[in-house]
């Protein structure tokens, strides 16, 4: 491994040690203005469910290493799981950075232990990204149907919508528009920047064993992977909520927390700090969850979920960290 990787990782450590107790500060003084739901309270008053929603999450990270491990092998790689389930965790120390983008430097990882180009583990994070995001939309996509006679906009008008861009879309690719063709082409163009590493995405395409990630099976082995995973989560924040004495859906509360972590996300802050919570809270009070208590019940499940898998994280890299970056 580079020292200018290796350097980069330590820099991301340093981040770390600065940013969680200030985000604990943070989700402390802000959970203090309600009385009987400030998160010290509802910490002891929730401990039987949160150690029982982290055996959940824990079990949803087991699914998503299978499905990693899934991902990986269909290229024809098959590092030895006993070191690789460590560096895969080891990536999850970098979960907490824009767009999680610092778990790229799993790639480094595989390339320095096990010689996996990094185009392939590039790839590799980026296919579970995609499912990760498919998975938030089926959860979305339920609740609009089971949901749609509530909604502001009924589901009838947006299948209306949905069938026009159909057929425009259709109608492009018949026609062969060449600002169609050129919009295509610019997005297979697009690069990849990541620490001096360019990718593009018309590359992948042209992968060894590439073909092997669009068979139906395997796409539907890993699309249930990736809801399962999510769906645990959900219900690992659907235990906080009922045990609070709110009513709410196992689906509503899964469609709040990954809706949230989505839309985090997408800002490219450091772990969605801010706006994630705040869409959550969001939501939760759109349902007559009280703020006071919404914002210490969305401390919590933001400790179990994004500072959980951190530290698991830093962990596994500190008891591989001689070789990953020894001879450096």
């Amino acid at each position: 491994m580079s020292k200018f990787i290796k350097k980069k990782v330590y820099r991301s450590f340093r981040y770390l040690i600065f940013i969680f107790p200030i985000t604990l500060f943070i989700y402390l003084f802000l959970s203090d203005f309600g009385q009987i739901g400030n998160l010290l309270f509802l910490t002891k008053n929730l401990f039987p469910e949160i150690l029982l929603g982290l055996l959940l999450i824990s079990f949803g990270y087991i699914l998503r290493y299978y499905r990693w491990r899934l991902i990986i092998n269909s290229f024809g790689f098959y590092p030895l799981a006993n070191t690789e389930y460590k560096l895969w965790l080891a990536s999850y120390s970098f979960t907490a950075t824009p767009g999680k983008i610092g778990e790229l430097i799993r790639g480094f990882f595989l390339k320095k232990i096990f010689n996996i180009p990094l185009k392939y583990s590039f790839f590799s994070i980026l296919f579970e990204r995609i499912f990760d995001f498919i998975s938030v939309i089926f959860f979305l996509l339920c609740f609009l149907i089971i949901n749609s006679k509530n909604l502001i906009l009924p589901l009838k008008e947006i299948y209306i919508i949905f069938i026009i861009f159909f057929i425009i879309f259709n109608f492009l690719i018949i026609f062969k528009l060449a600002n169609f063709r050129k919009i295509i082409k610019s997005f297979f163009d697009i690069k990849i920047n990541f620490s001096g590493n360019v990718f593009k995405f018309g590359d992948f395409s042209k992968l060894n064993n590439f073909k092997n990630l669009l068979r139906i099976n395997f796409l539907i082995k890993i699309t249930f992977l990736s809801i399962f995973s999510w769906f645990l989560e959900g219900i690992a924040f659907l235990l906080l909520l009922i045990k609070s004495n709110f009513d709410i859906s196992p689906l509503l509360a899964t469609v709040t927390h990954t809706s949230a972590g989505l839309v985090g996300a997408l800002t490219m802050l450091p772990g969605g700090l801010g706006l994630t919570e705040a869409f959550t809270v969001f939501i939760l009070k759109s349902q007559t969850i009280p703020i006071e208590y919404g914002i210490p019940i969305t401390s919590i499940i933001r400790l179990m979920t994004l500072w959980y898998i951190s530290l698991l994280g830093i962990i596994s890299l500190f008891i591989i960290r001689k070789k990953v970056f020894e001879n450096d």
